[in-house]
């Protein structure tokens, strides 16, 4: 099988743990691996094979767990989510099978034939969230058993899978049971467990590539023809680069996700989730379109429309005869209003324009083009509005927000112009405007494309912005709040050529498929052509640091360096720990005398004492899952929701393992980052309210902040089992029997937080291994075999229970079992742990039973 050499092994965990488990990654991250499907050509779809050319032999219950979802706005969904095959010989599916006359549409196939188990998952769920699946093989009673969610499905297997398996997901050209039948799929989190321990995990948050990664013990799968999710929501995807006789402007239909480009002969929609294009040819001659003209999708009507202020002119075209309702005179005399930001209201059916700019003149007027096709202009109230353009406008159902944009005070371009930050409101019913704040623009001005996406619940906006003053600019996604003068960049940015009579970018979001929708135009004049570039992003978008090409973690901004140095510095030291570790073993004798550890300073008394654990006021981390009992003994376990139970094991851990707890900056990153300041701070002290309550049974515990931090804070009479680990595994000097004993009846009650999922807690998890492992070691180089070889036995298959293939714990088990005069077993437990080496590397151990011994 495919891993690395124990030593790697330990050196790959050591650099992780510089970098990540002293930082943890963002919980809330969007990763994971999207499968071409049937839109794709055949040798353009997605396959992942974990074992990577290689097979996955095993001798205990073999678990496959992971998590899918499906892509919205496919045509076509059935194919082989998965193929485990069993010894070269036989196919066990996981097939969605998309037939309108099948009752439930995920099956298992045995073979050549349908099994008994069959299932649906809610379509909501399965477009829109990750469902966990899990298809356990049961060698021992020959059952196959598939859970998805909380339903379960279990029969006999009529095959034998002892043996090897290949495990491939979605399209395979593996001998013959290659297949390119693709559901629009997305995986992540792929694990295999045998015998219940866990033995590989692909997360599958990788960015590029075809290599991928196993996080515990780094056998690498491979893909074909990836669609990484986590760089979709950091890079924009270019959907469409067209050329367009004469000028053109471009218009969105939020219900069908389609964005339209208005040429002068044709019109041209793009359907953003599939990237498809229909082209409409004009029945009515050419669209003599003119400088300044915009087009809009109107909702409130189902109209297209394009619209030419300077002529009070509205066209709407209709799409069953394929014919504009009026034309433009053309050529115009001009514009004075480019850029000009427009929007429809329910309130009274009509549309607004509002600014605009041309003559050397910006305007700061707003105007209603009224549904019996009238103009008014509006007679606006509460605060000016400072003539400009190049303003970006969100729509509401009470108004518009307008943000930004550049212009002058007294709307002429030779008095001072310059760009404008404040954020107004306009209130449709009212007629009034009310300014809410003004942004710090930072370093560098900018001005805005032209809408803004606006999400009043969630308090905050997104919009595009860049500099006004360069030709080769860039478009940068940001998001900012509808009541604070916050603003925050998000993912790489988009190329923007920019010529303000010849160039226009506008943002769109698509609320079905949950993605953003971007469009640049430029018109080349001497050319007579129109370029029109659509761009398309995921929601939600991820932090992007453009010098390095690379997606952060929320917030972490310039600290990403130290990280590095850290996780670098770690790496070093764990090598030479490693090395000199390695050195003592080899030169420790059968007889060899205790080895007395200097103690410097004071000595320090050492607990001999075994903590016994409680089932009164205790809180237990090992044993699978987050476990509290209350001051009379009774399991309150149940008391905590998923998010509150998260949140306490993220305070708590921090506390114990950081020191310091955790900042509100971080949770709100890792709970709230799609919340608005106000509205993260709510949900934050509702939450941490809702644990502190549950607490109080406790006993003296609650969760506070402290100098910034929020902590978990407890007496001492709360028994915590992670706590007593930790001061175990970090005490650097010579440790005691019991001590030892204790971390056994610790670590014994179950693995540490082994049921519990969440990406941040992976570190903590490799963490735990890699200490135990270390402080039994560290307990064993410093006592003779001959002193207590049982208690050493005793450690040696501790050990194991973290690392079935842990050569030195093999070599103090043999001897100690050799020196008790137990041969047989001896020799037993070296021939059980050559099986699992061949078992895990597909190679032989390189050293004799005499050569261990020696």
């Amino acid at each position: 099988m495919w891993a690395l050499k124990p030593g790697a092994f330990y050196v790959i965990c050591y650099c992780i743990l510089g970098s990540m488990v002293i930082f943890p990654l963002d919980g809330n991250a969007q990763y994971g691996l999207g499968f071409a499907s049937h839109e794709a050509v055949l040798d353009r779809r997605t396959g992942l094979d974990l074992s990577s050319g290689k097979q996955l032999c095993v001798d205990d219950d073999t678990e496959l767990a992971f998590e899918l979802s499906f892509m919205p706005n496919r045509s076509d969904y059935f194919g082989y989510v998965v193929r485990i095959i069993a010894d070269d010989k036989t196919n066990i599916d996981l097939l969605y099978d998309r037939s309108t006359n099948a009752e439930k549409h995920f099956k298992i196939v045995l073979g050549g034939k349908f099994s008994n188990i069959a299932f649906n998952i809610d379509s909501a769920k399965l477009f829109n969230s990750w469902i966990p699946i899990a298809i356990k093989l049961d060698t021992h009673a020959s059952l196959i058993t598939v859970k998805c969610g909380d339903s379960v499905y279990t029969e006999r297997l009529p095959i034998d899978i002892r043996g090897c398996l290949k495990v491939l997901f979605g399209y395979n050209d593996y001998k013959e049971f290659k297949t390119t039948d693709v559901p629009a799929m997305k995986i992540r989190n792929v694990q295999i467990r045998e015998g219940g321990r866990l033995l590989h995990h692909w997360p599958l948050d990788e960015e590029k590539g075809t290599a991928v990664n196993d996080v515990i013990r780094g056998m690498t799968a491979s893909v074909v023809n990836p669609q990484w999710i986590k760089r979709s929501h950091y890079e924009w995807g270019l959907l469409q680069d067209v050329k367009i006789s004469g000028q053109a402007s471009s218009a969105f239909d939020p219900r069908t996700e389609s964005i339209f480009v208005v040429g002068r002969d044709s019109l041209l929609r793009i359907h953003i989730p599939t990237g498809q294009r229909s082209v409409y040819h004009y029945q009515s001659g050419p669209l003599l379109l003119i400088n300044g003209n915009q087009s809009f999708f109107d909702t409130l009507n189902n109209q297209l429309l394009n619209i030419c202020i300077d002529q009070k002119t509205v066209s709407v075209f209709d799409f069953a005869s394929l014919k504009w309702s009026k034309n433009f005179i053309y050529p115009g005399e001009g514009t004075s209003y480019l850029h000009f930001n427009k929007f429809s209201s329910p309130v009274d059916s009509s549309l607004y324009f509002v600014g605009g700019y041309g003559h050397f003149l910006f305007k700061n007027e707003i105007q209603r083009y009224a549904p019996d096709g009238t103009w008014h202009p509006i007679a606006v109230g509460g605060e000016p509005l400072v003539p400009r353009y190049l303003a970006a406008l969100g729509a509401t159902p009470g108004g518009a927000y307008i943000l930004g944009g550049y212009g002058s005070v007294s709307g002429q371009q030779m008095l001072n112009p310059k760009n404008i930050y404040d954020l107004v409101f306009f209130d449709v019913k009212k007629k009034t405007l009310s300014k809410i704040y003004e942004l710090n623009p930072g370093e560098e001005d900018f001005v805005w494309a032209n809408s803004l996406i606006v999400d009043e619940e969630a308090g905050q906006y997104y919009g595009l912005v860049f500099p006004k003053h360069k030709y080769n600019a860039n478009l940068q996604l940001v998001v900012g709040s509808l009541t604070q003068p916050d603003l925050r960049e998000l993912a790489a940015p988009i190329p923007y050529s920019f010529h303000d009579i010849q160039s226009f970018s506008d943002l769109y979001y698509c609320p079905d498929s949950k993605r953003f929708a971007a469009v640049t135009l430029y018109y080349d004049q001497k050319d007579d052509l129109a370029v029109a570039k659509i761009y398309s992003l995921f929601s939600p978008p991820l932090p992007y640091d453009a010098t390095t090409n690379k997606v952060l973690s929320k917030g972490w901004g310039m600290r990403i360096w130290l990280y590095v140095a850290l996780g670098v510095v770690g790496l070093l030291a764990a090598y030479v720990f490693i090395r000199k570790r390695a050195v003592k073993a080899k030169q420790v004798p059968i007889s060899s005398p205790p080895l007395v550890a200097e103690l410097k300073g004071e000595a320090i008394s050492l607990v001999n004492t075994m903590e016994q654990r409680q089932d009164r006021s205790s809180i237990f981390l090992f044993g699978g899952d987050l476990q509290l009992f209350d001051s009379e003994g009774i399991d309150m376990t149940r008391s905590f929701t998923p998010l509150i139970k998260e949140i306490f094991l993220v305070v708590l851990l921090h506390t114990l393992r950081r020191g310091r707890g955790i900042s509100s900056e971080k949770l709100t990153e890792q709970f709230w980052f799609d919340k608005s300041t106000d509205s993260a701070r709510n949900n934050r002290s509702v939450n941490i309210a809702k644990i502190n309550t549950i607490l109080e049974r406790l006993g003296s515990t609650k969760i506070s902040k402290e100098t910034g931090y929020w902590r978990f804070q407890a007496d001492s009479d709360i028994y915590i089992d992670y706590k007593n680990y930790l001061s175990i595994v970090t005490n650097k000097d010579r440790l005691a029997k019991d001590r030892i004993k204790e971390l056994s009846t610790i670590v014994q009650r179950g693995g540490f937080l082994s049921e519990t999922d969440y990406e941040w807690l992976d570190s903590f998890k490799a963490e735990v291994s890699i200490q135990v492992i270390n402080t039994y070691m560290r307990f064993a180089e410093n006592v003779a075999i001959s002193d207590d070889p049982e208690f050493m036995v005793e450690l040696a298959n501790n050990i194991f229970y973290f690392d079935p293939v842990h050569e030195e714990a093999m070599i103090i088990k043999c001897k100690a079992l050799a020196y008790m005069g137990n041969h047989s077993l001896a020799t037993q437990t070296f021939e059980n742990f050559c099986n699992e080496y061949r078992h895990i590397y597909g190679e032989e151990f390189g050293k004799d039973y005499k050569m261990i011994l020696s």
